[in-house]
């Protein structure tokens, strides 16, 4: 195991846009196989800064918003629901995680700690769940529970 990785920014030029596209040097990165790479070597540092650690290699991404985009949704709200991001990966909704950001744009956060925003289709979808309370508060009610949904407007 290395004990430190060489910073090779400077030349991988990659970013991601606010809906989840990859890009290097500007061209959308479309090979399943490199994204896929890609996508399970992506860390977030604790200054918030999101890199590809492969080792002996890191290469720190330029992020327009979240690394990853909540695609769809699926199941019920009797039985719980299931994000499916842009990558394919499914993970349970966890209500309690969602809030309301800048634009009435949607996010939750993954268990790893990734941010992730919500595509248009996939919060319309979810939507259609939503409710408003007796104080005008949306709310999420999944699996007998009620889930207030925070805005945080920053």
């Amino acid at each position: 195991m290395y004990t430190e990785l060489r910073d090779i920014t400077e030349y991988c030029c990659i970013r991601i846009d606010k809906d989840g596209k990859w890009f290097y040097e500007d061209k959308e990165i479309i090979n399943p196989n490199v994204l896929q790479g890609f996508w399970k070597a992506l860390r977030k540092d604790p200054d918030g800064r999101y890199k590809i650690v492969m080792e002996p290699e890191v290469c720190y991404v330029d992020v327009e918003d979240c690394p990853f985009v909540v695609a769809s949704i699926l199941g019920d709200k009797e039985n719980g629901l299931v994000m499916v991001l842009n990558t394919s990966w499914a993970y349970p909704l966890q209500p309690e995680k969602l809030e309301i950001g800048l634009d009435n744009v949607l996010y939750t956060t993954l268990p790893n700690r990734i941010r992730v925003r919500f595509s248009r289709p996939a919060y319309y979808n979810l939507a259609l769940m939503m409710d408003h309370d007796e104080n005008g508060s949306i709310v999420l009610n999944v699996e007998g529970r009620k889930y207030q949904i925070l805005s945080n407007q920053n």
